[in-house]
């Protein structure tokens, strides 16, 4: 019998099944034409082993796939240790790792709490929000100038740069020429115009983020600062002022995915008030008015944990990763060669029948049960390309929740739509009103 794999859609009718519901669109897919299928000529798999050989087997990780390196190449401000491999990956890691070690991640929890805190204070009941996502994006912005590049939030110079970053990204994510959609087609050749002038604007931005950065290490100098921080040790590895402007930039970029689940767990909260008096007495009752969550805590908050967990499924930050085979692989019974582009759909995965309960519903208790397959579940990737930030990305997203679910919560009337994109982002802002606990901060009931 002749095998082979079976054809996937074309990209008209892929890209429709996504936009008419984002998270079902790629379950859907993967449900029809099958967890392994061809799309464009490369590989689509939301098998969970096949996966895991590679994620985990070092040949399928040693090299970065073409669009990766085609990304960096075109879009001003892109290269960074995410799109990179061999030597210029591993300068990299090595020189971010210590910012990520336990006990620094451990060190930064005081700070991110406060730094919450202030914004939360700041709010007033009944005070209309009128980006929910803006609004922890900003909080975030905070916190990664202080704890991953050394830089005081309220400092004139340091201000100016992390505005730059923030609206480098934003625009990249609200663009309307987007390149991350699934699959590339002749209608998106009329976007050239406009992705051409956003290209040019971005190199504007960079431009201008290279300045504020050549500025803060003058400044850095003169007072001869040091401390455990990316622009410090990106400086003492060598790094050029251009690699250190892409890199720091690159990262912002990957941190901001936190702002993003965090806005996703404040947005599901606002539609089951249940959970919201379950998680915000266990944290009363765990770490108090006063105290922020550490890894200490985390076996005796089962059910916050269990909605962090169910976040994460539900609203992985990239829809799907790309990967290049490092040696052949059998898919269906078919030898897929080495060299060749895999997609591997998370979203899908995440999704997937087969593999959840009622996948299509929020349901952090899912997690009290075991998995019917744990290897379904991967939202920070697995083995030597694992993302490096996943314990700071799990601790800043844990106290965030703690401050501000222990004092208020959010009325959110719309419901909120996510886009068509590998890297998902809200469409629309989300407005939002606080409602503060009653009676006061330093007290707890079940009233949202």
């Amino acid at each position: 019998m002749n095998m082979k794999i079976p054809s996937g859609p074309s990209v008209k009718i892929a890209q429709k099944i996504i936009r008419q519901d984002q998270r079902k669109g790629w379950a859907d897919l993967s449900i029809q034409y099958g967890k392994n299928f061809i799309f464009q000529g490369n590989l689509v798999t939301s098998d969970a082993e096949l996966t895991r050989i590679l994620l985990m087997e070092r040949e399928h990780t040693l090299q970065r796939s073409a669009v990766y390196k085609f990304m960096s190449w075109l879009i001003p401000g892109a290269p960074g240790v995410l799109f990179m491999d061999g030597e210029t990956w591993q300068k990299r890691v090595h020189a971010m790792m210590p910012v990520f070690t336990k006990a620094n991640i451990e060190s930064y929890g005081k700070t991110i709490h406060d730094m919450v805190m202030a914004n939360v204070q700041s709010w007033k009941n009944g005070m209309l929000l009128n980006d929910l996502y803006m609004t922890i994006t900003k909080i975030g912005l905070q916190v990664v100038l202080k704890v991953g590049y050394g830089l005081d939030p309220s400092n004139e110079l340091a201000a100016a740069y992390g505005n730059e970053l923030m609206e480098y990204k934003l625009l990249t994510m609200n663009s309307k020429s987007r390149i991350d959609g699934f699959g590339f087609s002749t209608d998106q050749l009329l976007l050239l115009p406009t992705h051409f002038k956003d290209i040019r604007y971005l190199k504007k931005r960079m431009k201008i983020q290279k300045g504020l950065l050549e500025e803060i290490l003058v400044q850095r100098k003169n007072d001869e600062q040091d401390g455990i921080d990316w622009i410090n040790l990106f400086s003492k590895a060598g790094f050029s002022l251009n690699e250190m402007t892409n890199e720091l930039n690159h990262i912002y970029g990957a941190f901001n995915a936190i702002d993003y689940t965090i806005t996703c767990a404040l947005y599901e909260l606002s539609r089951n008030k249940n959970w919201v008096a379950i998680l915000r007495n266990e944290l009363a009752s765990v770490i108090g008015p006063n105290r922020h969550p550490g890894r200490e805590d985390v076996d005796a908050l089962p059910n916050t944990i269990n909605f962090m967990k169910e976040v994460y499924r539900y609203y992985p930050v990239a829809i799907a990763v790309m990967r290049k085979t490092g040696k052949p692989l059998i898919v269906e019974g078919v030898n897929y060669p080495s060299g060749k582009e895999v997609i591997i759909a998370l979203q899908a995965m995440h999704h997937h029948p087969d593999y959840w309960e009622e996948p299509l519903v929020f349901n952090p208790d899912r997690w009290k049960l075991p998995l019917k397959e744990p290897r379904a579940y991967i939202p920070f990737l697995q083995g030597p390309r694992q993302c490096i930030g996943k314990h700071l990305a799990e601790l800043h997203f844990l106290i965030t929740l703690n401050a501000i679910i222990q004092h208020c919560s959010f009325q959110i009337e719309a419901p909120v739509k996510i886009g068509p994109y590998m890297i998902p982002r809200f469409e629309k802002p989300i407005p939002a009103i606080v409602h503060f606990n009653q009676p006061l901060i330093n007290q707890y009931d079940t009233q949202a």
